[in-house]
Order: structure tokens, then C-alpha cells, then sequence
């Protein structure tokens, strides 16, 4: 990417971040039909600005605090912790990423990757895996593959992953309404266990 390219996303993330914040100022709150605020991040892991790209999590984290994202957005994360050499939050990003997409860090790094019988939230989790999976490659970085690799493999890695798919299997073919509930409060509450390592 040259100098003009770099600058012409910064300049973008600039104009997203403005019409953010003169929405907030208009309306008192966000009201990202657009979805500037998931768009911002793929810019700056676009330049490789690692160091901007969390800067920018911790804004979004205060201004959307109720917002889980989506598996790009924990993938942006990991990727710019993992580059900064931050490993306990790659760590957390990167299994938050398997809990939004299942299949996703199977299919990076080329691993044979096959439908789960599981609850997949009313959509076809894997083909969503496979029609984003080049915006994935565009902010992936070959030393976080590689560290991917060997995390996956952990006990680490597999024991939460493991337990969310055991429990989305379980929900798929629950019909009682109140075993449901427990069986999703069960999915959050690994979740949450997640961001708290």
C-alpha cells in the first residue's frame, strides 16, 4: 500500500469517526444504521494501525457498551493485540472470535472445515464463515496464523470452544422453553467468563 493509499483511509476514518460523533451530538445517542462503527475498525487494521485500531476499541467499548459485534470485529482485535504482543487480550479476542463464528479460524488457516449439528441463531453460520473469509485474510497477519495454529490446538483454546458447541447442540433440539433459557444463559455466562480471564 503507498503513502497516498494510507492517507486516503486515514482521511476516511476521520469522516467516520466525525459523522459519528455529530450524530451522537444531533440525536444524544448513536443510531449506526450504517454501520460506521464496525466499518472504522476494518480501516484501521486495513493500514496496519494496530495501535489506532485499540485505541478505537476502547472508544467503541464506552460508546456501545451492549454491543457484541461480530467475528470480523473480535478478529480485528485479536489480530491488533496479537501484533502489539499483548497475549492474554489475543487470547480472549480470538476465542471470542470462535464463540461468534465457529468455523471461521478453521477456514484461515485452511483446515478442512464441516457443518456442526448445532443451534446456529436462524443462519447458515458456516457459509457466513465462507463470504467474509477474504475481508478476513485482507487484515490477517501470517505471524498471527501461525500463533493461531498452535492456540487452536491448546487446552486453552478447546475446552471453552468445546463446551459452547456442546451446549449450541443441546439448545438446537430443545424445545422446552425454560431449558432454553438456562441452556443460553449458559452460552452467555461462558461468554462472559471469556472477556473476564
Amino acid at each position: 500500500m503507498t503513502e497516498k493509499q494510507i492517507e486516503k483511509i486515514r482521511l476516511s476514518i476521520k469522516k467516520h469517526r466525525a459523522a459519528l460523533t455529530a450524530e451522537k451530538r444531533l440525536y444524544g445517542g448513536f443510531h449506526d444504521g450504517a454501520g460506521r462503527r464496525y466499518y472504522i475498525a476494518d480501516l484501521y487494521m486495513r493500514i496496519a494501525d494496530y495501535k489506532g485500531a485499540i485505541t478505537y476499541k476502547k472508544w467503541f467499548d464506552k460508546n456501545f457498551p451492549d454491543d457484541i459485534g461480530g467475528p470480523l470485529l473480535s478478529l480485528n482485535w485479536a489480530i491488533a493485540y496479537f501484533e502489539l504482543g499483548k497475549i492474554a487480550e489475543t487470547k480472549i479476542y480470538t476465542i471470542d472470535t470462535a464463540f461468534q463464528n465457529i468455523y471461521l479460524h478453521g477456514l484461515l488457516i485452511n483446515r478442512e472445515v464441516s457443518q456442526i449439528d448445532m443451534y446456529e441463531r436462524g443462519y447458515d453460520i458456516l457459509n457466513f464463515a465462507k463470504s467474509m473469509i477474504e475481508d478476513c485474510k485482507k487484515v490477517t497477519t501470517q505471524p498471527y496464523l501461525d500463533w493461531l495454529t498452535n492456540f487452536m490446538d491448546t487446552e486453552e483454546y478447546k475446552e471453552p470452544i468445546n463446551k459452547f458447541i456442546a451446549l449450541s447442540k443441546l439448545l438446537k433440539d430443545e424445545n422446552n422453553q425454560k431449558k432454553r433459557s438456562e441452556l443460553i444463559d449458559h452460552i452467555y455466562e461462558l461468554m462472559e467468563i471469556n472477556k473476564k480471564r
